[in-house]
């Protein structure tokens, strides 16, 4: 188990939130109200929960009292409004990682551009080369929702990465 100790209390990490949120905005990775982050709070009680997104709520309408806390399953436990639509995949990352203390979900143009397109990632730049897990044609994932189905465990691994590169969000491609 993780020291509660360091996690950021409930009302930090929803001040926290907000400004991450429209550091995403600021940086294109996301439109309108898709994309979300989560963070790893301790409650008053020295639980453990999370806080994330408010569902639906538009980025310049977001406030520290707007964000959801949840338990590590994922149940509202503070907060007036409904989480994320991602809050299941966001907490079974919680509960699967007990050392990740925030989960970023973003819909960037470029990334959601080209998993449209169904095709491997080709391998451009040295980096990707590089990288300890080459990063040259990954295939993308399947089209679903998340926190549902073959999305739904995110693909966490014991070697201390996660994610997956979901094609979609349209119909599947003909095969």
């Amino acid at each position: 188990m993780t020291d509660q100790a360091s996690w950021p209390d409930v009302d930090e990490a929803r001040a926290q939130l907000v400004d991450l949120h429209l550091s995403l905005v600021d940086n294109g990775l996301v439109a309108w109200t898709s994309g979300n982050v989560s963070a790893r709070a301790r409650d008053g009680h020295g639980q453990e929960v999370f806080v994330i997104k408010p569902s639906g709520v538009d980025y310049a309408e977001l406030t520290a009292q707007r964000m959801v806390v949840c338990d590590l399953d994922g149940a509202v436990v503070a907060g007036g409004l409904s989480p994320s639509s991602d809050t299941a995949a966001h907490a079974y990352v919680y509960r699967h990682r007990p050392d990740v203390g925030g989960v970023v979900h973003t819909h960037s143009p470029y990334a959601c551009a080209w998993a449209a397109r169904h095709e491997p990632i080709p391998c451009v730049l040295s980096a990707m080369a590089d990288a300890p897990e080459p990063l040259n044609n990954r295939p993308a994932g399947r089209s679903g929702l998340s926190g549902r189905g073959p999305f739904g465990p995110l693909r966490c691994r014991a070697d201390g990465r996660a994610g997956a590169r979901r094609r979609g969000p349209g119909p599947r491609r003909p095969r």
